[in-house]
């Protein structure tokens, strides 16, 4: 692996979308409801729908300020990984890693979807799902080479009870 570092970001389309989703519905039964009893424009604490549908959106809108606001992400350099966020950084060096385990227990698949990194001195694995970060297949093939022989086959390593 080359000395700069790369740097990979949590993917927030998903909660875009879903806001975009949730107003566009919201603005639609609100259009249909308007048209079908047009001298009562409904308020919000009259109709449970739209007290659920404005709830939703409100919700997803606070999701996506919190997880812009945190600024989550991976740097891989070539001797650590950087977990980082607004609040806490956490640095795992090579050293401290007994293997690390990229796709499924027991079994091929086509697409791998996480990677698990078990660390000498604790209990349980630390888990990256590839599809949450930006550019998940370079993320893949960052963290294949910053393993090495660290890395066990996809599926050569045997399920444990």
């Amino acid at each position: 692996m080359d000395t700069e570092k790369h740097v990979y970001r949590v993917r927030l389309d998903f909660l875009y979308q879903s806001i975009a989703v949730y107003a566009a519905t919201l603005v639609v039964y609100l259009i249909i409801r308007s048209i079908a009893e047009w001298h009562i424009f409904p308020t919000l604490w009259q109709d449970p729908l739209l007290l659920l549908l404005s709830a939703i959106t409100l919700i997803s809108a606070l999701a996506l300020a919190y997880n812009i606001f945190m600024r989550r992400q991976i740097e891989i350099t070539r001797d650590a990984l950087r977990f980082t966020s607004r609040a806490r950084t956490r640095s795992i060096e090579r050293t401290n890693v007994a293997f690390v385990q990229i796709g499924p227990r027991g079994r091929e698949v086509r697409r791998v979807r996480a990677v698990r990194i078990r660390l000498r001195n604790q209990k349980r694995p630390i888990r990256i799902r590839l599809s949450n970060f930006e550019r998940s297949r370079k993320l893949l093939t960052d963290l294949e080479e910053w393993a090495g022989p660290l890395a066990s086959a996809r599926s050569t390593r045997p399920a444990q009870a």
